[in-house]
This record gives structure tokens, C-alpha cells and sequence, in this order.
């Protein structure tokens, strides 16, 4: 069993950013920035990723254990003035790209042994979702997706100290 931490998954989808040439900016944030305003300095398109969510399950009678790794993060751009739709459009067009090459990515990668996400990613989990506007009239996708991870769930009592 080798968990994913937060950490790694960060990471992850940090590299993806700087490695996509269509991607010019990563940034974490939480719920409660999406009620504020969009950080200054952070160049678009951006992806902005949020921390993941676990959902724990069990399989064959509880002798297989799964987490599995709800991971959502948005592709968002500027789409210029309000009303202007050719460019809200135009900006809609190229990330609904760039997600589906990240989707590609994710498939590859999954398939490929020795990679960090080998065998974790079910295509079928993947929910691509219209957003906007957002901030200052920014449009975009909220991609969201699944890695089953094995979780072996297995007690250690070298990690408690119970009192009797």
C-alpha cells in the first residue's frame, strides 16, 4: 500500500501545469477565495487546484479496500469585457483543449508502469463542468476525477497509546 499525500497530489498537477505549453499559471486556493477576488500576479490561463477529498470503500467482502481520491481543479482565462461572447468563447474553446489533453495525459499515465498514477485513474470517474464568470469575467472548466488507491486498512498498534 502506498498512500497519495496531499503534498504529492499538489505536485502532480503543479508539473502539469508548467509542462502544458497552454497553461501559464498554477494556483491553490480554497472555497472561500471563490467569493473574493482572483490573486493579482498569478498569470492565465491558469489551473487553479483545490485539496482533494477521500471516499473509502470496501470490495469482495472487505478483503479489498479502496480510497478514492475525489481531485477537482479549474482551467480559467480572462474573457475580456462582460458581453463580449466571441472571446468568452474563444476562451471556453481553448481550455475545454487543454482539459482534454490533461484527460490524456491522465490516461497515459495510468498506463504506464512504474508512473505515480499507474493503475489509479478510471476515465469513467472524469467530469468536465462549464464555470463562469468567475473573479473579473473569467470563464473556464472545472475538471473534476477519481484514483482509486488500494488502502490496506490494516490496524497498527504501534501507532496508538491506549490507557487501560
Amino acid at each position: 500500500m502506498v498512500r497519495k499525500t496531499h503534498s504529492e497530489i499538489i505536485n502532480f498537477h503543479k508539473n502539469i501545469a508548467a509542462a502544458h505549453v497552454g497553461i501559464n499559471g498554477f494556483y491553490r486556493f480554497d472555497m472561500n477565495e471563490i467569493i473574493g477576488q482572483f490573486r493579482s500576479g498569478v498569470p492565465t490561463p491558469a489551473l487553479l487546484l483545490e485539496s482533494h477529498s477521500s471516499e473509502l470503500e470496501s470490495a469482495t467482502k472487505m478483503v479489498s479496500n479502496f480510497n478514492s481520491i475525489k481531485i477537482s481543479f479549474l482551467l480559467l482565462d480572462f474573457a475580456g469585457k462582460v458581453g463580449d461572447f466571441e472571446k468568452q468563447n474563444e476562451v471556453l474553446d481553448r481550455l475545454e483543449n487543454i482539459a482534454l489533453d490533461i484527460v490524456s495525459y491522465l490516461v497515459k499515465e495510468n498506463k504506464t508502469n512504474g508512473s505515480w498514477l499507474f493503475g489509479m485513474f478510471d476515465i469513467n470517474s472524469v467530469r468536465i463542468e462549464k464555470i463562469g464568470p468567475l473573479f473579473d469575467n473569467m470563464y473556464g472548466w472545472n475538471v473534476i476525477y477519481a484514483l482509486k488507491n488500494h488502502e490496506s486498512m490494516v490496524f497498527d498498534v504501534n501507532k496508538w497509546n491506549f490507557n487501560p
